[in-house]
């Protein structure tokens, strides 16, 4: 079975030097001869039949020098050994014409071969720049980062009671750098579930109280920064005033593709177990983070007496085959099951509008 690696490093590599080269020249030449001559007592009227895939070879991994030797000297070998009469160079002119269109077409296989050769080449190239290019991006986008979360401290060092807003305005900065890490290593084309919301909620997650549920999948790059900046907020303030705050609360994130609907994923924060919860009076930076946006098409927050509820849907979601998923780099600390767990929770989802009950559970097994 040929390795379509060891292909593509042929193609865009360089061509074999003049040892190699020559042995290579030597083998398509040597090769299709051999299969011509055991097969002349079947194909005795078709001399060159043989020949042109490994014309097309030499064209696809050798210079254009040695695929024109390859063809100059096929052309020769089998005007003299199979078109009759036999054994004579060109010894008529419908001998001389039907070897000049073998030269001719194997030629223009060259000519196509090399044009392919060529452009595989300057693909690979690309393609190296662009990585190095995101790396280095990469890397000023965290050097970036940094500067800012010095010139928030150094700006508010001397204002009273400000540690607080620097502390939030810190974890929103470590927030948008790691959905900037996820993107990176999704190519800045995806980011998947569960991989994303781990990533986001596991500073929070030391003792286990979150739990996640729903199937794997990938969501666009437009949805990922919003997402997981939605996913921080909501972290935040339950740490601060709702389940995370006391030992006994808990918090489920659960997501399921909508049925009925082309390509839509609805998402659930639910926390149980926290102090009583009331609508805040005042809005903040938070509020803007939890409402539709570019990648958000719609969230509902709700400030329920047992706890605070959020509904995320998004759109452009494909839920990954069994063969594209990985959960080998799912941390431990945070539960996570694609199975519908067996007492774990009730969903009714119809569709991305329905209305979906979640009853309060022990923990996803």
């Amino acid at each position: 079975m040929i390795r379509i690696g060891f292909v593509k490093a042929r193609l865009s590599g360089e061509p074999p030097e003049r040892g190699p080269a020559f042995a290579y020249v030597c083998a398509m030449i040597v090769t299709p001869t051999l299969i011509r001559a055991s097969l002349d007592s079947y194909v005795s009227d078709t001399t060159f039949g043989a020949y042109y895939p490994f014309i097309l070879i030499s064209a696809l991994l050798l210079s254009w020098r040695s695929a024109a030797a390859v063809t100059i000297c096929s052309a020769i070998l089998a005007n003299f050994l199979f078109m009759e009469p036999r054994y004579v160079i060109f010894a008529s002119a419908t001998d001389t014409i039907g070897t000049f269109f073998f030269v001719l077409c194997s030629l223009l296989i060259v000519a196509v071969g090399q044009t392919l050769r060529r452009a595989v080449h300057e693909l690979e190239a690309a393609r190296t720049r662009e990585a190095h290019l995101n790396r280095e991006l990469q890397h000023r986008v965290k050097n970036t980062l940094a500067v800012v979360q010095g010139l928030v401290v150094q700006t508010f060092r001397d204002i009273p009671d400000a540690n607080s807003s620097v502390d939030k305005l810190h974890g929103r900065i470590r927030a948008l750098a790691d959905a900037n890490e996820i993107l990176r290593d999704g190519h800045w084309e995806e980011c998947r579930l569960p991989a994303l919301a781990v990533k986001a909620l596991e500073p929070f997650n030391a003792r286990g109280a979150i739990t996640l549920f729903g199937p794997e999948c990938s969501l666009p790059e437009e949805s990922c920064v919003p997402l997981v900046l939605a996913l921080h907020e909501l972290a935040t303030n339950a740490v601060k005033y709702g389940a995370l705050s006391n030992a006994a609360g808990s918090v489920q994130l659960i997501w399921e593709t909508a049925k009925g609907t082309e390509d839509g994923l609805k998402m659930e924060w639910r926390e149980r177990g926290g102090p009583p919860v009331c609508e805040p009076t005042r809005r903040g930076l938070g509020s803007k983070l939890l409402r539709p946006q570019l990648g958000l098409s719609g969230v509902a927050l709700s400030f329920e007496p047992v706890g605070v509820s959020c509904t995320l849907c998004l759109g452009g979601v494909r839920e990954l085959p069994p063969a594209e998923r990985d959960r080998s780099s799912l941390p431990p600390v945070t539960l996570y099951s694609a199975a519908q767990p067996a007492a774990a929770c009730q969903l009714g989802l119809s569709a991305l509008g329905g209305k979906r009950t979640l009853e309060p559970s022990a923990p996803f097994q």
